[in-house]
């Protein structure tokens, strides 16, 4: 530490600084909670790190050596000091504890030295100087601990000189950074190369020393710490993928949980699309009706809806969707009377065999024009209605999947300054075939996570208002889009060895996440058959023998798929061989199920 600014050029203050004395006293002064908590406890959960605050009195000695014009000036001076140091939480009784640390506050000054009117030490993170820091705590055979921690703590001493001393008539704000250490426990640093991280081995040993060693391992293929991707670079000429991800239907948003390196024989998750959640409360009738209340349909992906049929070549509209506000009322389209009840538009049967549904909405289209049209930005709302079928589904069960089909659609604006008419229509029973899905997920508050979506086949018709931008011009635009809400069901992606299947699980976690994750399973229609005659019976012992015995791990050979009994993807002495012995004895003429 130094003082520099207000003394003459080429002169300075070297202040080497020990901080000493630590002690938890009634109104630490710089303190952010009130101190002691307890008697003799000045540390609380919290801080910016999430783990603990804690707040001291100390003193600071600095032992002062001037250079320049001060070169003959020494002096030994102890400031009383006050800090507060932020902790990251660790793990309580762990034998070796690392964690991150901040120095959040420190200040200390000392007035009316024979040197200083004023000498003034400023520190941490919380006064605008950033000072992070490291801890490592090791417990001893004989249950001390041995610590060491380090801060890089940037400060700022301000001084004003006394009259008559040495530095009368001087005054100035000097700040840096320094490291600040205690204890002597090596850790380990340096750079290694790209995909891999400088590791610590600790061991402590019998006789209270410790052993340190420090290499460079290559990354574990896990998820960033965001959980955003995989750690890209760590498994070598193969790549880090996600193979489970977690999803929060609330706000529409994944992150990725777990990750494997891919061998090209690897199925992989993808996270659904996310930003347009879809969360219905419970009405009591074990199901979500179509389309659900309360959501938006938007369009996903790849192509973009389109006006192109009647505009100059090159120079297309788009149209960007959004269909809300979903109302039962009066529908225009609806092949049968709504609403059946008050309240109600939805009645068994359709083109599926399970629900049809009509409502009324509102169809949100922002034109945006290319070609000659660019700059052309427009926001229109077309009143629309459609109808709806739904394949059967079992209600009062989660998750529920189950076919449905934009069965018609229609709406469409005149009289606009733009457009004479501006039309939409889709629908399968309008000759435009637009199938889809939906998953129905429960989650623990009872309420009804959606995943659902159309490939809406659509048809623009338009006829330019005279005096418009598209006065004289007409024109019908067929197309096909994907319009989804929702999306909380991941997709799993990829090729799996032969024998094997891409498998995807779904969970539903306490907190009302969904954990989704894809494994290559074996694909066996008879698990136990190992000679391929549909019975498990003496004649499949031996070869399920030596597919135990010759099983080193990884996948399993195709021609032993059949020996994981449980499916679990690799071969085991207990559960599998257990599982087979149990097939032997209990199944009904020994034959495959």
């Amino acid at each position: 530490m130094q003082i520099i600014d207000g003394l003459p050029p080429g002169s300075t203050i070297n202040c080497a600084a020990t901080y000493s004395n630590f002690a938890c006293a009634p109104g630490v002064a710089v303190c952010s909670f009130p101190t002691p908590v307890l008697p003799g406890i000045c540390y609380a959960p919290g801080g910016s790190l999430g783990g603990e605050k804690s707040c001291s009195n100390a003193n600071l000695n600095f032992v002062m050596t001037g250079t320049g014009a001060f070169a003959a000036y020494n002096r030994n001076l102890n400031i009383p000091i006050s800090l507060e140091i932020h902790a990251a939480p660790r793990m309580p009784f762990a034998p070796i504890q690392n964690f991150n640390t901040d120095l959040s506050r420190v200040f200390g000054q000392i007035l009316g030295d024979p040197d200083f009117d004023l000498l003034r030490v400023t520190g941490g993170t919380d006064f605008g100087l950033p000072s992070p820091g490291q801890a490592q705590l090791t417990k001893l055979p004989g249950g001390n601990w041995a610590t060491y921690s380090i801060f890089a703590l940037t400060y700022r001493i301000d001084f004003v000189g006394r009259p008559g001393g040495p530095f009368s008539g001087m005054s100035g704000s000097t700040t840096g950074t320094v490291h600040i250490i205690t204890g002597g426990i090596p850790l380990c640093g340096g750079g290694c190369f790209p995909g891999f991280d400088c590791n610590t081995v600790t061991i402590v040993n019998p006789d209270g020393t410790i052993d340190v060693c420090c290499e460079c391992v290559s990354h574990p293929c896990e998820p960033l710490p965001d959980g955003s991707a995989c750690r890209p670079g760590t498994c070598g000429v193969s790549n880090c993928k996600p193979r489970c991800v977690e999803t929060n239907p609330v706000t529409g948003l994944s992150i990725v949980t777990a990750c494997e390196c891919d061998d090209l024989e690897t199925c992989e998750v993808i996270a659904p699309p996310s930003s347009n959640p879809c969360v219905v409360p419970n009405d009591g009738t074990g199901t979500v009706h179509l389309p659900p209340s309360g959501c938006q349909y938007k369009r996903e992906g790849n192509p973009p809806m389109q006006i192109i049929d009647g505009l100059p070549p090159g120079s297309p509209v788009n149209c960007e969707p959004t269909n809300l506000n979903f109302v039962c009322a009066g529908v225009v389209v609806c092949s049968f009377p709504v609403p059946v009840l008050p309240g109600i538009c939805y009645a068994p049967g359709g083109s599926l065999g399970g629900e049809k549904s009509c409502s009324n909405s509102t169809l949100n289209v922002v034109l945006q024009g290319t070609g000659i049209y660019t700059g052309y930005n427009r926001n229109i709302n077309v009143p629309i209605s459609h109808e709806i079928h739904t394949a059967p589904r079992a209600l009062f069960t989660s998750p529920q999947t189950f076919a449905t089909d934009m069965f018609r659609l229609f709406g469409q604006i005149t009289g606009d300054p733009d457009f004479d008419l501006l039309r939409f229509v889709g629908g399968t029973d309008f000759g435009l075939p637009s199938p889809g899905s939906t998953t129905l997920l429960q989650m623990p508050n009872t309420d009804w996570a959606v995943d659902s979506f159309f490939d809406l086949t659509y048809r623009i018709d338009f006829v330019g208002a005279p005096g418009g931008v598209f006065a004289g011009r007409s024109g019908s635009t067929t197309g096909t889009i994907r319009i989804a809400t929702g999306r909380i069901v991941a997709t799993c992606v990829g090729d799996c060895p032969p024998g094997y299947r891409c498998n995807r699980t779904m969970t539903l976690n306490s907190n009302g996440t969904i954990a989704t994750c894809c494994d290559c399973v074996t694909d066996c229609g008879c698990p136990g058959d190992l000679n391929g005659d549909n019975r498990v019976d003496g004649r499949d012992i031996n070869p399920f023998v030596s597919c135990i015995l010759n099983y080193i791990g990884g996948f399993i050979d195709p021609a032993c798929v059949c020996a994981d009994i449980d499916g679990d993807g690799v071969l085991t002495l207990g559960a599998d061989v257990n599982q087979f012995v149990n097939k032997l004895l209990t199944l009904p003429n020994n034959q495959c199920p």
